[in-house]
């Protein structure tokens, strides 16, 4: 069964409010919940894209190794949510490591980067970044 775009908007929410929850249990202001929340699981998204490129880079795409084919059923829904603005010229690897780039981009632009003080005020450069492409 091929992943929708549907099933990574909904790993996306499921994995922003896992982070949201956490950080509220934990005891972190409402505010400081939002931003950390979107921070840790768009960035936690980000590297589970760039692992699943350097592993079908490494080892190929066609192995069945069991880290490997969770990694891919975690993966294959967030291409398919960035499938529609993806060259189409990139191997398979270089298109996950193109999508981790982009999940990267929307936590830094959305909520900012406090290690290198980068301010959440970038949305509108990320939306001419995605057009471009």
């Amino acid at each position: 069964m091929p992943a929708s775009a549907f099933g990574g908007v909904l790993l996306l929410i499921a994995t922003y409010l896992l982070a949201l929850v956490t950080f509220m249990v934990a005891g972190a202001p409402a505010e400081v919940a939002i931003f950390l929340g979107g921070t840790y699981a768009l960035t936690g998204l980000a590297a589970f894209l760039f692992s699943r490129g350097v592993l079908e880079f490494f080892v190929g795409s066609d192995r069945d190794l069991t880290f490997f084919v969770v990694l891919r059923k975690l993966t294959d829904p967030l291409l398919a949510l960035t499938a529609p603005i993806t060259p189409g010229f990139l191997m398979p690897f270089a298109a996950c490591l193109y999508s981790a780039f982009l999940f990267f981009l929307l936590k830094l632009f959305l909520f900012g980067d406090a290690f290198l003080g980068v301010p959440p005020l970038f949305i509108l450069i990320y939306l001419v970044v995605m057009s471009a492409a």
